[in-house]
């Protein structure tokens, strides 16, 4: 995943923080100067006190929509991402897992169907023929395949978390399960809901699907009566939910890394933590017919399921730092990480695969 797709979406929720600051920097304005004689300020108060209902009521409509359109657009943008990414991780088309296989036939049958009903303008720009190329490009070319990843985008909008989860299960991720695994999100959800996450479920990401049902008054024309801001707690949880995706879909894509593209070092000799605060981690393994350079990276999978991709900062044999080396036969290795988390023995470690001149 392109760490830039993040940055944007970040970028794109602070837009809207930026704009709730103005919102509220002029109502400041208006409070300070109400006895203003000056003539283009006084023109100014009274223009804002003569619609002031209406003027909240369409501010709220506007943060609202568009908390909802930056949930939309990054969970396809997204999603869209990750299929285009599977071809370059799992180089043929038959290694790929059967849950995805059978999601991407029975999806671009029916995207093949939209596009023949013309139903969303979001697929205008797709063809039935290039959706049947690529298609067959699975069967006749499992070698240079390519995926319809438009097929994996939701069809319509309506995002609430059940929704989400749908779309992940098609590509063989259990959202909700990977997103109590995260890290900072469940630190996040635990600090608002309690320690014990592991047995709550979708009730966790109520406030996504109370942010879609305020979308939904406002597009249905619905009267709304009830115009309290609850934005900074839709921005907050949107802002950790959003990462939290975005970083399942990267621990997916190091997953398929693992398994494809890298082996599993079968003999971790030990695992040293550094005092050096800029290497916290020393790994001591063995390591047979292959070669080893700084600045490679190893694959971690820990025990609660998830995977990261590290650099390798110093490479060491018998003690001594060299820049890499390449063996036919078994030898002890060392490897200095920085690494911000438990890395313990029985965590799983890959490295890639020997590479051919």
């Amino acid at each position: 995943m392109n760490s830039e797709l993040l940055e944007n979406f970040q970028k794109d929720i602070n837009n809207i923080r930026e704009y709730i600051k103005h919102i509220d920097l002029i109502n400041k304005i208006v409070k300070n100067n109400n006895d203003s004689i000056e003539p283009s300020l006084k023109t100014f108060i009274n223009h804002l006190h003569s619609f002031g209902r209406e003027k909240k009521l369409f501010e709220y409509k506007s943060i609202i929509i568009s908390l909802y359109g930056v949930l939309e657009n990054y969970i396809t943008i997204w999603i869209k991402e990750h299929i285009n990414n599977i071809s370059n991780l799992i180089l043929n088309y038959q290694d790929i897992p059967e849950k995805i296989s059978k999601s991407h036939f029975d999806l671009s049958i029916k995207l093949i169907s939209i596009i023949s009903e013309n139903k969303f303008a979001k697929y205008e720009y797709l063809s039935k023929e290039e959706v049947l190329i690529k298609l067959n490009s699975c069967i006749q070319k499992p070698l240079n395949y390519e995926l319809n990843s438009d097929a994996f985008s939701p069809m319509s909008g309506n995002l609430k978390h059940d929704k989400i989860s749908k779309a992940f299960k098609e590509l063989d991720i259990n959202l909700t399960f990977r997103l109590k695994q995260n890290n900072t999100f469940s630190k996040y959800l635990k600090d608002k809901f309690g320690q014990n996450i592991a047995n709550k479920g979708d009730e966790l990401f109520n406030t996504i699907d109370e942010l879609v049902n305020r979308r939904n008054y406002i597009a249905h024309g619905t009267m709304i009566d009830d115009i309290t801001s609850e934005f900074d707690n839709y921005i907050e949880f949107l802002t950790f939910y959003g990462k939290a995706i975005f970083e399942t879909l990267i621990q997916k894509e190091i997953e398929y890394e693992s398994i494809h593209l890298y082996q599993k070092i079968e003999n971790i000799i030990n695992i040293f933590k550094n005092s050096d605060t800029k290497i916290k981690s020393i790994l001591a393994f063995e390591l047979n017919n292959n070669r080893i350079r700084e600045n490679d990276f190893i694959i971690i999978k820990l025990e609660n399921g998830n995977f990261y991709k590290q650099k390798i900062l110093q490479v060491q044999e018998d003690g001594v730092n060299i820049s890499g080396v390449e063996v036919l036969n078994k030898i002890n290795i060392g490897i200095n990480l920085d690494v911000n988390f438990n890395l313990e023995k029985n965590s799983q470690i890959f490295y890639i695969k020997k590479r051919e001149n």
